[in-house]
């Protein structure tokens, strides 16, 4: 399958990576060289930093990213001595990051460009929005670790997701991991009509319920495990951030009855919990949902670690393969040199 039969009907896509070294920026690279070779152009930018030589975390060598004369790109200020290209600088967006203002810029010739946009979900959608007002290309946004939420519907709600040997010298996990992440992304969507004025001040507690899909002001904080323990007639709470394996822990242990019982989250990068827990709330008949569902275009696989431990190419692709309907593509083999 050519990478880009995967992406020719999107105009925004993100680029995830289960861990550092799984071959994201392989796979951008590939993206964008396709996108070019069709005569069509690209807007890139990163929720993080990246195109850099080497890693500035593992000290490991890393792909640079490459675009062609007519792409754009959106990043900081401080790093544009760093892009290899001729540059046309068309607009300074007002967002300022710790590496400067970011600034959109148009290539005139072709080169390497190191990136870093901003961070937060809604700055990102406004730099999207300005991109719009200078090319019809298609958007890509290159994520990072721990930013998976950047996918979602504000930015992009199609994503491609990077796993590899880097992320664990156990196999198994790995592909039990990514299959699990992969998951949580597409978790079915619920209708949750949040309030106008809805935002951290005005709406603090953790847990809200929900009535005819719009959320009942709590007249006092109110406890997952409490609240479920009995019967109840409660049948969906709204999870107003993330919720981890130490906020759950209390609920695993009662006995309360959650058949049927359902948690609604922004997006699936809130749910932290590991799969073990998952699965045994599954179990018990909880349902999970989300606001905004990610959809998952395709998997790449990396078999190379950075730090020895590869895996058997082979048996990494057939692994992933047997518990996903999702593409997977060997990008390490596919479009190695």
């Amino acid at each position: 399958m050519d990478i880009y039969d995967l992406i020719k009907n999107e105009d925004r896509i993100s680029f995830i990576g289960m861990c550092k070294n799984a071959g994201k920026t392989t796979v951008l690279n590939e993206v964008i060289k396709s996108v070019h070779n069709r005569g069509e152009n690209i807007l890139l930018t990163s929720i993080g930093r990246d195109g850099e030589e080497l890693d500035l975390v593992t000290n490991t060598k890393k792909p640079e990213i490459y675009i062609y004369k007519d792409d754009y790109i959106a990043t900081a200020r401080n790093l544009i001595k760093y892009c290899d290209i001729t540059k046309e600088i068309v607009e300074s967006t007002g967002i300022y990051t710790p590496m400067g203002e970011i600034i959109i810029i148009k290539a005139l010739s072709d080169g390497y460009v190191q990136i870093a946009g901003p961070s937060i979900a809604t700055q990102m959608a406004k730099v999207c929005e300005s991109f719009k007002g200078y090319s019809d290309g298609k958007i890509l946004i290159d994520g990072a670790l721990e930013r998976k939420s950047i996918a979602t519907g504000k930015v992009s709600n199609v994503a491609i997701l990077s796993s590899g040997a880097s992320y664990s010298v156990d196999m198994e996990k790995t592909v039990r991991d990514t299959i699990f992440t992969s998951m949580l992304f597409s978790l079915p969507e619920y209708k949750l009509i949040l309030p106008d004025d809805f935002n951290k001040e005005n709406y603090s507690d953790k847990y809200y319920i929900i009535e005819e899909n719009h959320l009942k002001s709590n007249s006092e904080k109110i406890d997952l495990k409490e609240i479920w323990a009995k019967e109840s007639e409660i049948e969906s709470v709204f999870v107003n951030g993330a919720l981890t394996d130490a906020m759950i822990k209390p609920l695993l242990l009662s006995n309360a009855k959650l058949e049927g019982k359902r948690l609604v989250f922004f997006d699936g990068s809130r749910i932290l919990i590991n799969y073990e827990n998952f699965e045994k709330l599954i179990h018990r008949g909880i349902i999970f949902s989300c606001i905004e569902r990610i959809n998952i275009l395709a998997i790449t696989i990396n078999p190379f670690s950075a730090y020895g431990n590869h895996y058997d190419a082979e048996e990494f692709l057939e692994k992933m393969r047997e518990y996903t309907s999702l593409p997977v593509i060997n990008i390490a083999e596919k479009y190695r040199g």
